[in-house]
This record gives structure tokens, sequence and C-alpha cells, in this order.
């Protein structure tokens, strides 16, 4: 991805792989979150190959319209629309899930008190229908195909 400005937009793009407390990322917390929780932890997941592929689609408007969207990301203005619209739309699923990367990786670093079950599951139900409403579907996997 183009070097995006402002840098908070960048940061913000990067939710699943920047650093936090201790050093640890969101990809790293949830492979500890993954011995207890395998289930949750392949749902995020998905969410999060789903909106990086979106926003990696989206690289030239990212950084065409980067003050733009970080400007409308902290505001209650007018909406956007088009292209940049739908831009701004993957951002704040972004913001959602980088908020919720805060909370896994508090728990990850120090396995103390409850697993973050319930903000997990809660983040999948909503950002994953948003995706759903974007036109941004599961995955499909193909098999292999078998061998006679």
């Amino acid at each position: 991805m183009p070097d995006l400005q402002p840098p908070e937009l960048a940061q913000l793009v990067d939710y699943a792989e920047r650093p936090r407390a201790g050093d640890w990322s969101l990809r790293a917390a949830l492979v500890r979150y993954a011995q207890f929780r395998p289930g949750h932890v392949r749902d995020l997941m998905d969410l999060v190959r789903r909106l990086d592929q979106a926003l990696h689609g989206q690289a030239k408007v990212l950084a065409r319209e980067g003050e733009q969207l970080w400007q409308a990301l902290g505001s209650d203005s007018a909406p956007l629309a088009g292209e940049t619209g739908f831009v701004l739309e993957l951002l704040r699923l972004a913001a959602v899930l980088d908020e919720l990367a805060d909370e896994v990786v508090r728990w990850a670093e120090h396995r103390e008190g409850a697993l973050p079950d319930a903000p997990v599951q809660a983040t999948v139900a909503r950002v994953g229908g948003r995706l759903q409403e974007l036109g941004i579907g599961p995955e499909e996997r193909v098999r292999p195909p078998r061998r006679s």
C-alpha cells in the first residue's frame, strides 16, 4: 500500500499488524486467544482478511483522498458519495476492529481476567453484517480436485 497521509490514517489501515501494548499486534494476540477460542479467532480473521482485501483494492483512493477521508472519519458531516464514501465505510469498520484489537491485546499481554469473548462476538456480528451489506462476502474456499 502506498504511503498514506495523514500518518493516523496509515496506522488505522494497518490495524491488524500495527504494534500495540507490549509490542503485540492484533494478529499476534489472536494466536494466543486461539489457544482458548479457535472458532472465535477463525471468525474474526475471516473479517480481517475480507476488510484488508477491500482496503487494499482501494489503495489509490486512500492515497488520493487520505486527508478528506481522515477528516470525515472524525466528524459527523454529510456522508461522502461514491467510491470515497465506500472507502469511508471500510475505514469505519477498520476503526471498530482497531478498538477491539486494543482490548484483545490487553488480554493477551497479561492473560488476566476473562477472555474477551463478548467483545469479539459482538464485533464479529457487527462488522460481518456491515461487510455483507457493502457486498464484501465471505471468501470462497476452493477445494483441491479429488484424486481418482
